[in-house]
């Protein structure tokens, strides 16, 4: 009887450390996204910017975004490499859109979103952040 009891308790805790294990998995390709998206954001917000001078992350955007490659090399973004035993790469989409935000002031403020999505463990992911950006 105490073997059986034994041996229960043992498979429930193999599986929840298993579960465990997967929501780390899980939380830490997420808090990479969020980096990635973090990243863009404040390079848009840090960049020099004026009416005159427009660089090409605050170009404006159809309403729906385009792809946005912030390393120049692929359209896909890395999210995170894992190596637990089969070693996994994670890449996503980054979109940026930017939009010209209507105001009282007429003035040139854009809405500038970026969003990331990926799939990890055959479900999609998606990351996103809005920031606004007036002239400097």
């Amino acid at each position: 009887m105490a073997a059986g009891v034994i041996t229960i308790a043992g498979i429930v805790s193999v599986q929840s450390l298993a579960l465990l294990n997967a929501k780390a998995s899980a939380m830490r390709i997420l808090n990479n996204a969020r980096a990635v998206v973090q990243r863009n954001i404040d390079t848009a917000i840090g960049v020099p910017y004026t009416t005159a001078a427009v660089p090409a992350i605050l170009a404006t955007t159809p309403a729906g975004g385009t792809v946005w490659v912030d390393d120049g090399t692929a359209n896909l973004e890395n999210v995170v490499y894992l190596s637990n035993g089969t070693s996994t790469l994670v890449q996503g989409t980054l979109m940026r859109t930017v939009v010209a935000e209507p105001n009282s002031e007429s003035q040139a403020l854009l809405r500038v979103t970026f969003q990331l999505t990926y799939t990890y463990r055959k479900r999609n992911y998606t990351y996103s952040m809005t920031t606004l950006r007036a002239p400097d």
